[in-house]
């Protein structure tokens, strides 16, 4: 290794070693022609290879001591102050920049790796919950075989709960890919939002409860993706659907939409059993269910945070409150026109 350092060293230096005596060579010259003939070349010149060689050594030392530190620097070892240069002072700067920078991006491929193998190894987990259900109907259909028509109906349920679950995970698996589908665009929300509530009709007709739509304005434009917005609503009235808890009493499901100054927000608020204080700080966690999950098996706790992460990425804010007994809310914030420095 030091020989390699020696080599590249004299390598670096070959420049200034050949300008350094070429100068001297030009100056003694001179001397000797045009201002006195007894000067000594041979003195003067040993004089000057002195001088160079400890010069040499001093900017050896110092280019070892930088080779040193950019090794300590691939050990992800922070660099000592020393009296170096400008210019090797920027390149171990640059260097280490360089190197944090990698070490960010290995550290989130690493935490995204880890929470998909969570995601998968969780989903595969309640994948099971339904087909267990399938399995113990079917094994009841065969003990009174006269009983198919709720055999049929739980089938049903549990075959929609599978799917839900596979969209989820579909979902979760784009988000990655986010930008390659990512359409901005501008969006009629309440058109948008029929759209949704039409497609579940037989969701709320099974649940028992039905939609209220408030807007003064037909034709409020967003600025969104369709595709994606859509995908973090119908996750987001599927909740408001399921948990509304509706009896023998439908039960509504509101939908307000109201313009507020550069931005439109919507709020969608059920009348359901609403969600613990102790819980509302983490819906927005993945896999968290709290208590509404022991209640409920067919929560996953994957689509609020497929949901917020949607937000998040489109640039809207979403947010949710909520009481016990009383229902949950959930307010998304739009734009309604790009910002002036977008073009």
């Amino acid at each position: 290794m030091t020989i390699k350092l020696l080599r590249d060293f004299l390598r670096d230096q070959f420049a200034f070693t050949l300008v350094y005596f070429i100068s001297h060579i030009l100056v003694s010259v001179y001397c000797n022609y045009f201002i006195s003939s007894n000067i000594q070349l041979t003195y003067l010149f040993s004089i000057y290879f002195y001088v160079f060689i400890l010069f040499m050594c001093f900017r050896f030392i110092r280019y070892v001591s930088v080779n040193r530190e950019i090794q300590r620097l691939t050990e992800n070892i922070e660099i000592e102050e020393k009296g170096f240069s400008c210019e090797q002072q920027a390149v171990i700067t640059l260097i280490h920049g360089i190197h944090r920078s990698y070490q960010d991006q290995i550290y989130e491929v690493k935490s995204q790796a880890d929470n998909t193998h969570k995601f998968i190894s969780q989903w595969i987990h309640n994948l099971k919950t339904p087909l267990s259900v399938i399995d113990l109907i079917l094994q009841s259909y065969k003990m009174n075989p006269e009983g198919h028509a709720p055999a049929l109906t739980h089938i049903e349920e549990e075959k929609n709960a599978i799917l839900s679950m596979l969209n989820q995970m579909l979902k979760f698996f784009r988000l990655e890919h986010f930008t390659r589908d990512y359409n901005p665009e501008r969006v009629n929300l309440l058109e948008s939002l029929r759209s949704l509530i039409n497609s579940k009709r037989n969701q709320y007709i099974y649940n028992n409860v039905y939609p209220m739509i408030e807007c003064a304005d037909e034709s409020v434009l967003v600025m969104t993706d369709s595709k994606w917005n859509t995908a973090m609503l119908e996750q987001i009235v599927s909740n408001a659907i399921k948990y509304s808890d509706a009896g023998e009493k439908a039960k509504p499901v509101h939908f307000h939409i109201e313009q507020c100054g550069d931005q439109v927000v919507l709020s969608i608020r059920d009348e359901g059993i609403g969600i613990e204080q102790a819980d509302l700080q983490r819906v927005f966690q993945p896999f968290f269910t709290g208590k509404n999950g022991r209640t409920h098996h067919q929560a996953t706790g994957i689509g609020l945070y497929v949901c917020s992460e949607i937000a998040r990425k489109l640039g809207h804010r979403l947010t949710i409150s909520s009481e016990v007994n009383q229902g949950t809310e959930v307010r998304i914030s739009y734009l309604s026109k790009l910002k002036d420095s977008v073009t």
